[in-house]
């Protein structure tokens, strides 16, 4: 919400950019932009699968449930959160980059990189208190204390 209504004040203090830039060009330029969130997400894609073999293969089926099932749904939530984080705060820093102004530039990085940091604390503490919720979500009771222990492992390694 703050990110958008930031791009709202931006957008206004600007009012005599009528050009929208991202309409104009080569598109395939334009679409550049975007490339770094799908790598980003393939990769996440990735080791998820990756996660999935390894585990199905060497530990069980059991630890396979818990990795595959609850714990990975949360897992991309919060994930899906941090991704809409850096998407928005790519466009505040670009946009402030793009007009070189260097003063809002270096506070939108700084208040971006705390907001990370502050945010992955508190999903980490909420994450942790709340890991007994997978029972909510009907979690089979057979692979509820894998999971919960994969999720807990998951959401420690977020702060780092």
């Amino acid at each position: 919400f703050f990110l958008v209504f930031s791009l709202e004040v931006i957008n206004m203090s600007n009012e005599s950019t009528k050009t929208n830039q991202i309409t104009e060009g080569v598109i395939w330029k334009q679409l550049l932009i975007f490339f770094p969130i799908v790598v980003g997400t393939l990769f996440q894609q990735l080791y998820n699968t990756v996660d999935a073999v390894i585990v199905g293969r060497f530990v069980g089926k059991g630890a396979l449930a818990a990795v595959g099932g609850s714990s990975a749904v949360l897992s991309n939530l919060i994930i899906g959160c941090f991704t809409g984080l850096a998407s928005g705060a790519s466009v505040i820093v670009s946009q402030f980059y793009g007009a070189k102004d260097e003063r809002n530039l270096q506070k939108s990085l700084h208040t971006a990189y705390a907001f990370s940091v502050i945010l992955s604390i508190v999903f980490t503490i909420l994450g942790w208190a709340l890991t007994h919720s997978l029972k909510l979500i009907d979690t089979p009771a057979d692979t509820l204390a894998d999971s919960i222990l994969y999720l807990g492992l998951l959401l420690g390694i977020s702060v780092l």
